[in-house]
């Protein structure tokens, strides 16, 4: 598994997150004027949730400058867990944003059900809405993508935010060309669609949340790598009996302390330098930033030297 260095992945994050905000700058104008324009409440509502994610993007600028810097004399394991915070308020963010959406579409439903009138949209608003599902997918796309290269948890969970927005504007294109093609009778469209947006940001929301908590809370890397760490010991030579592995993510990087049982008549370079071999093929795997810690221990068996 390949990796980039600090310097690079600042860059790579930078470059990303302004093109979001360029687009999100113009997608909520675009959606505003369309929406006042061709009297679309549904149009001006996901303006304003554009407003979010340029919110994210924000968040995410702040993020990259501060947890991308490297250790120093008083974070040793540097700032990889304020790229975590990040996330985390992104997603916080998105949660309310969801209850607004399924608030907003219960209560529309309601007023649909008493006789109330709903807006009747115009073509204009139809149009801004599907430009702005492949301008949001588009950018979900690509910030996914960069994301996982560089491993950002506040870039991936800033994606998704991205394709909320595509799958709230789809809920306002069904609305609004259902009520503009197919008469008042379908205005309803656009709030069960809504609804059931909410209902998978909510779903994403809960399972983002949870990695960003374990991940504060110091949870370990999960059986599958733990596993996978371990087998990787086993095969450099000269290591016996790896065990007490100890795993936690911090931002973009990993921390993996573990002991290794070697020969007791060795000396303490040949044991030094197995150790090191142990670090090398992890930081291989996992990256040359991972803080990795091995403890060397002799080897016994059955009372006799081995």
């Amino acid at each position: 598994m390949g990796s980039v260095n600090f310097k690079e992945r600042a860059t790579i994050a930078r470059r990303v997150t302004w093109v979001g905000i360029i687009w999100n700058l113009v997608l909520i104008a675009i959606k505003f004027v369309a929406g006042i324009l061709a009297h679309s409440s549904a149009l001006i509502a996901d303006a304003f949730h554009s407003v979010s994610d340029f919110g994210s993007d924000i968040a995410v600028l702040i993020s990259v400058r501060l947890s991308n810097r490297p250790v120093d004399d008083t974070h040793h394991y540097g700032h990889g867990k304020i790229e975590t915070l990040a996330s985390i308020i992104i997603t916080v963010f998105l949660f309310f944003v969801a209850i607004g959406i399924l608030i907003k579409g219960s209560l529309k439903i309601i007023d649909f059900y008493k006789g109330v009138p709903l807006d009747h949209p115009g073509l204009a608003a139809f149009l801004a809405a599907i430009l702005s599902i492949i301008v949001k997918e588009g950018l979900y796309q690509y910030t996914l993508k960069k994301g996982q290269q560089i491993k950002s948890s506040a870039l991936i969970a800033n994606a998704w935010h991205h394709r909320t927005d595509a799958f709230t504007s789809i809920a306002v294109s069904v609305g609004i060309g259902g009520a503009y093609f197919l008469g008042k009778q379908y205005l309803i469209m656009d709030p069960i669609a809504a609804i059931l947006v909410s209902v998978f940001i909510l779903n994403y929301v809960r399972t983002s949340f949870q990695e960003g908590i374990n991940e504060l809370l110091e949870a370990s890397l999960g059986q599958e790598m733990n596993h996978q760490i371990m087998e990787i010991s086993k095969q450099v030579h000269g290591v016996y009996v790896p065990h007490n592995l100890k795993t936690r993510r911090i931002g973009n990087t990993i921390a993996i302390d573990m002991h290794i049982k070697v020969k007791p008549t060795l000396s303490v370079v040949e044991a030094h330098q197995i150790s090191s071999d142990v670090e090398n093929a992890l930081k291989k795997e996992f990256g040359e930033d991972s803080f990795i810690s091995i403890h060397v221990e002799p080897y016994y068996q059955e009372g006799h030297l081995k």
